[in-house]
């Protein structure tokens, strides 16, 4: 009867406070009705203690009301646990709920965003091809013009005006070509056409079409020729050679007269295959090589504000590098100039011959540059 309450006792705190409770009312009626404290008083008395009995049932009341205030306080902590679980499961459904919520209208922001987003670039498609259609035009008659096919122009000015109207049309045109280009790519629509050439035919193109300008603007435009422009590689031509020239171009209106821009072909430790593009311009800060990672931006200095530009270039170079599955590294100090590595991966070498990364003497040259 005692016993079954008494063993849940740890485990069952609702139940404890009632049985501590019964046990200290049984105890007190057992020794009433038995007469336990007058037969305890003769045992005693016989033995020759001396002894009262009278606090026997007291005792048993003292340890059933200990044992209720024990199971009170268990029974309060449950409870206060339990409001804790029950306070704790209820705002974390509501949290679920909310977060359900909040991924339901990112979805259909980004979904929103997505039709934007395309819905831009075919309007940049759309627009590129609308302004290239005049523009053609306008390139193909001044150079006309210029060359006057159809006789003289009359006066000296006007050839130097002609002049002026077919570069700004040119730059114009490469301007809407690389816009072209670049929305084409984020779109998907544009996928390298492969073929097989070596390193040093992609830097030496790329090079002569450059050497030009560099020499006007008082540059000198170094081809550091390893063991890797030896490698054929299974690249789209054109591609890699718009790289180069955006990113040769790039570093020759950021250098100041007498600089060095250098164009190496490196191989990494891992495998991959590229260009390393050098320069001794002023460099940049790690917050401009930041935003410059991030995206579209354009490099302030003296140089900068000489040469404007869409700043399209540094875009157009990462995103063809990486339609290639490659990437581009920005590395730059103030003052020590900047440096950019165009890579490929090892699967478009063709020619696997081994080959070193930038040996000693090339380094050397960079540094002496």
């Amino acid at each position: 009867m005692l016993i079954g309450p008494m063993t849940g006792f740890l485990t069952r705190p609702r139940k404890d406070a009632l049985a501590a409770v019964t046990l200290g009312v049984v105890a007190f009626t057992i020794s009433s009705f038995y007469g336990i404290e007058a037969r305890w008083h003769d045992f005693a008395t016989r033995f020759g203690h001396q002894a009262h009995l009278e606090e026997l049932p007291i005792a048993f009341m003292t340890a059933g009301v200990g044992f209720a205030w024990f199971a009170w306080r268990r029974w309060r902590d449950f409870e206060k646990a339990a409001g804790h679980r029950r306070t704790t499961n209820h705002a974390l459904s509501e949290q679920l709920d909310r977060n359900q919520e909040i991924i339901a209208e990112l979805s259909t922001a980004r979904q929103k965003a997505m039709e934007l987003d395309r819905a831009k670039t075919r309007f940049l498609a759309h627009m590129s091809h609308e302004l290239r259609t005049p523009l053609n035009a306008i390139m193909g008659f001044s150079e006309l013009m210029q060359h006057q096919v159809y006789g003289p122009l009359g006066d000296k000015q006007y050839e130097e005006y002609v002049s002026t109207i077919h570069e700004s049309g040119q730059h114009l045109l490469d301007l809407i070509n690389d816009l072209l280009d670049l929305t084409r790519i984020e779109s998907g629509d544009m996928t390298p056409h492969r073929e097989v050439c070596t390193m040093r035919d992609l830097g030496e193109g790329a090079c002569k079409m450059l050497r030009d300008q560099a020499a006007a603007a008082g540059i000198h435009l170094d081809q550091i020729c390893l063991e890797a422009a030896d490698v054929s590689v299974n690249v789209d031509r054109r591609m890699i050679r718009q790289i180069l020239i955006n990113l040769i171009a790039n570093a020759i209106r950021h250098t100041s007269r007498m600089g060095h821009v250098t164009v190496t072909a490196i191989k990494t430790p891992h495998g991959e295959i590229g260009f390393s593009i050098a320069d001794t311009g002023e460099g940049m800060d790690p917050q401009t090589v930041k935003r410059l990672d991030q995206g579209f931006a354009e490099v302030e200095n003296a140089f900068r504000r000489e040469h404007h530009g869409a700043g399209l270039g540094l875009p157009l170079s990462r995103a063809i590098a990486q339609a290639h599955g490659g990437s581009m590294i920005i590395s730059s100090a103030l003052g020590e100039g900047t440096t950019i590595d165009v890579l490929l991966p090892s699967d478009v070498i063709v020619d696997a011959r081994p080959v070193s990364a930038l040996e000693p003497a090339a380094a050397e040259l960079k540094r002496a540059v």
